[in-house]
């Protein structure tokens, strides 16, 4: 259970985020935070020292929950592929259902609003990159990948994920899961080796596919 600090400052970043969206990050005060959280300024300059300080709270936390709700959804699938497209797909849906932390990221990065140099407004976009690279030299490495530049197709998934996202921050109409299909129906053919064999690169499953059927035999 999260204890009252942590709870304390997570209503404050969301009460941050709701501002920024409203107002703005040139409308955006500490005051105006303030009467939206309904605590006394001085609680906010105790958490975060500074606006500056919120943001920087802010940016790390959409960060964190937006690629957190992305790998929760695969922990437990296997094939290659599917862990890409799982993840794909949970990364749309959350940002979709948490339409104002992504706005207020967009506020944010257009002003490189933060407190520090190592702010790092591109950094859920840049860990999403991150993920796929890893996810798709892992399937290299397996032999359920064809053989390409992990990095350059990685940089092409994630733009276009987020030429997408650009879209629908314009216009909230824009259906996200379609797109998502889309853009996997289309590099699928290119990334998957449709030569691959799970079976035999892992004599295991066959024993577990084979008691799994045996098992509902009469």
């Amino acid at each position: 259970m999260d204890t009252l600090e942590t709870q304390r400052r997570r209503h404050i970043i969301d009460c941050t985020i709701n501002v920024l969206v409203r107002d703005g990050v040139a409308g955006t005060s500490l005051s105006r935070v303030a009467r939206e959280a309904k605590v006394a300024k001085g609680i906010i300059c105790y958490y975060f020292k500074s606006k500056d300080g919120l943001y920087d709270a802010v940016l790390t936390s959409v960060r964190e929950r937006t690629v957190a709700a992305a790998i929760a959804k695969i922990e437990r699938l296997e094939d290659a592929w599917e862990r890409i497209s799982a993840f794909v797909a949970a990364y749309v849906a959350h940002v979709r259902d948490h339409r104002a932390e992504i706005l207020a990221l967009r506020h944010l990065a257009s002003t490189k609003a933060g407190g520090s140099a190592a702010s790092d407004h591109l950094s859920v976009w840049r860990e999403q990159q991150a993920w796929l690279a890893d996810a798709l030299a892992e399937g290299q490495e397996t032999g359920a990948f064809k053989e390409f530049d992990v990095d350059i197709v990685a940089n092409a998934m994630s733009g276009a994920i987020e030429s997408g996202l650009l879209q629908w921050a314009h216009d909230p109409e824009t259906d996200l899961e379609h797109r998502a299909d889309q853009l996997l129906a289309l590099f699928e053919p290119g990334v998957r080796d449709t030569q691959f064999d799970p079976v035999r690169q892992n004599p295991h499953l066959e024993g577990n596919t084979q008691s799994g059927t045996d098992h509902g035999t009469p």
